[in-house]
This record gives C-alpha cells, sequence and structure tokens, in this order.
C-alpha cells in the first residue's frame, strides 16, 4: 500500500531539502513562542530592572520585564508569518513538482 501524502499532495520525487528546512523552522519557532508566551509568568520579573528592561506587556494589564533581545523576540510575531508566505510563494513557484494522488 502506497503512502499518502498531506491532504492528498505530494511531491514528485522526493521532498525538497527547502520545504523541511521551512516547515521544522515554522514549527520550531512557533512552539518556542507559545512556549515563552504561556509560562512568561513564572520566569520573568514583574519589575524593571537594569538587565530586564524590555517591557512585555498583556491584555490583563499585567506588564512583565524580559532581556531586551528576548523581548524582541517576542513581538517578532511576523517571523512566523513571514516564514509561511515565503512556504506559500515557494510551493506556488514548484507547483509543477506536486501531484495529487
Amino acid at each position: 500500500m502506497e503512502e499518502r501524502g498531506w491532504l492528498g499532495w505530494r511531491f514528485k520525487n522526493r521532498t525538497p531539502l527547502w520545504f523541511i528546512v521551512i516547515v521544522t523552522v515554522l514549527l520550531a519557532d512557533t512552539i518556542l513562542h507559545f512556549g515563552l508566551l504561556m509560562t512568561v509568568s513564572s520566569w520573568a520579573q514583574s519589575s524593571k530592572d537594569v538587565a530586564h528592561s524590555y517591557r512585555v506587556p498583556f491584555r490583563d494589564g499585567v506588564n512583565y520585564f524580559v532581556d531586551p533581545w528576548l523581548g524582541r523576540y517576542l513581538d517578532s510575531w511576523w517571523l512566523s508569518v513571514g516564514l509561511f508566505v515565503l512556504l506559500i510563494v515557494l510551493l506556488l513557484l514548484n507547483r509543477n513538482r506536486l501531484e495529487r494522488e
């Protein structure tokens, strides 16, 4: 019995490396973002100091302070959107390498 691709689509021959890399980075970024944002109350500080100067506000009015590099990463929601758009564009450009089962 032949293995079916996701939603009935698959690449002719084999899956290209760019697809595997983009999907892996997209999943890792999504898991990391959600994991950090869901647990921020357990590891971030509620008061600002020299090392933790980046404010991460939440809808309930609570502000947490983290390292600036981590705060910039948490605010970079556009990373996942950009990777998803890149994936769609590359799939459209390589649609001749896709086939429906």
